[in-house]
């Protein structure tokens, strides 16, 4: 789904209202995710804010079993219309303004990987099915308790007197 920004343009109050739901396979092939997202446009600014909730299948980091996570989270992005490269020298001081994407003068807007990058972006790094998971009884056969090399033997024969 695109949004051409001269539409908003158009618009009394520059804002448009999108009710979004698309299923990617990436994340649940059975539930999509939804998103209320309001776009504002104001001068050379555009701003996407909202909520976003997503079903995601994740895998577990400890114990490998799959498991569902519910994600529901708010967004507020900002876009600016003209390039910035041309704007910036080699040095600049990082302001509240820095942290905009640039539409390098496009007029539309991806909506759907747009939504698709803010669940990317809010997926923690570390996936645990529960706060309590110690792994799997067959996972931990495979993991060595104590590992031991032959040839570092010799330094455990090693003693050490105090002078």
């Amino acid at each position: 789904m695109k949004i051409r920004i001269s539409e908003i343009e158009n618009i009394e109050g520059k804002t448009r209202h999108i009710s979004f739901s698309e299923i990617y396979n990436e994340f649940n092939k059975d539930v999509p995710v939804t998103a209320e997202l309001d776009v504002n446009v104001s001068g050379n600014v555009v701003k996407i804010s909202g909520n976003i909730k997503a079903v995601l299948n994740l895998v577990c980091d400890i114990c490998l079993k799959d498991f569902t996570k519910k994600f529901d989270f708010d967004i507020e992005e900002y876009f600016m219309k003209d390039k910035l490269k041309d704007t910036y020298s080699n040095e600049l001081e990082l302001d509240e303004n820095s942290f905009t994407e640039d539409l390098n003068n496009e007029d539309e807007i991806d909506i759907s990987n747009f939504v698709y990058q803010c669940v990317i972006l809010n997926i923690p790094n570390k996936l645990v099915c529960d706060i309590n998971c110690n792994g799997d009884e067959n996972l931990k056969k495979y993991i060595k308790k104590e590992i031991s090399d032959p040839r570092l033997e010799i330094f455990k024969q090693i003693k050490i007197e105090k002078e």
